[in-house]
């Protein structure tokens, strides 16, 4: 499912331009990149539902990749919108519209649904279900608390992101980062999971079911990675990673920065 949550903090000082980067994130590619932002989890009270909606029905989507994508997305659409407690935020004149390509192709309309936590939980295990295509779902948490039960039932995937204010909000982002790290392979800060950088500290993995390919060898140096569930800290400052990945390196660790093995308390060159 791939979330993204949203603070109090960061809705009050940026969340038009959050809600805006979301809907981007989520229809790009139609909806058929494997690290789409599927959950959104908004603080009740956010005011970001005419803009998410309004943005929404901006987008020009481009078709499908075939027929079997088009009516496993209708299904699945229609399954989460006839769920108990969901509202349909974007309005549902039909589900297939024509095809912006010389009326041929696979083209669906945009689908935005919301819920509650309490109806999140409740209705599970079909909202949660993946949706492949240009749908979300906007979840409204009442608490930092009523956030951790609705974070709690969420299934392993590829990332999780977290928008949040590191100068108002350490603790709670602190908190919650490491709460993603348990559910995602790929942890974004401020950012959105459809770019992939292709650097040393990325990977393409999370716990089941967003993988359960290792793809590495059982003997040799990289034989542990076998036993290991990689996080990486996309875009994070130095004071919010763990101190293993912190860029002076305070417990003295021998680590590989870029694809350079630097040892002990010696800090990477400045620039790498």
């Amino acid at each position: 499912m791939n979330p993204t949550v949203v603070t109090p903090g960061a809705v009050a000082k940026r969340g038009a331009d959050i809600a805006a980067g979301f809907v981007s994130s989520f229809t790009l590619g139609s909806g058929q990149f494997c690290t789409k932002p599927g959950v959104l989890f908004l603080p009740v009270g956010h005011g970001l539902t005419d803009v998410l909606v309004a943005r929404t029905l901006a987008v020009e989507l481009g078709p499908l990749l075939g027929r079997r994508i088009q009516d496993g997305f209708i299904g699945t659409a229609e399954a989460l919108a006839r769920t108990a407690g969901v509202r349909r935020l974007t309005p549902v004149p039909s589900t297939v519209m024509p095809s912006i390509v010389e009326s041929s192709g696979y083209v669906v309309s945009p689908l935005l649904l919301g819920v509650s936590v309490a109806d999140l939980v409740a209705g599970a295990s079909t909202l949660l279900e993946e949706c492949f295509g240009p749908a979300a779902l906007v979840v409204e948490y009442g608490s930092i608390d009523e956030l951790g039960t609705a974070l709690d039932v969420l299934p392993g995937s590829l990332t999780a992101s977290l928008h949040a204010e590191v100068e108002t909000e350490a603790d709670l982002a602190r908190a919650l980062l490491y709460r993603l790290s348990s559910r995602a392979g790929r942890v974004v800060w401020n950012g959105w999971p459809t770019g992939v950088a292709v650097t040393w500290a990325q990977h393409h993995g999370g716990p089941w079911p967003a993988t359960t390919a290792t793809l590495h060898t059982s003997v040799g140096v990289t034989s542990i990675r076998r036993f290991q569930r990689p996080v990486a800290w996309q875009n994070l400052p130095d004071d919010l990673l763990p101190e293993e990945l912190r860029d002076a390196n305070p417990l003295g660790l021998t680590r590989r920065v870029n694809g350079l093995i630097h040892s002990g308390h010696v800090p990477p060159p400045v620039g790498y």
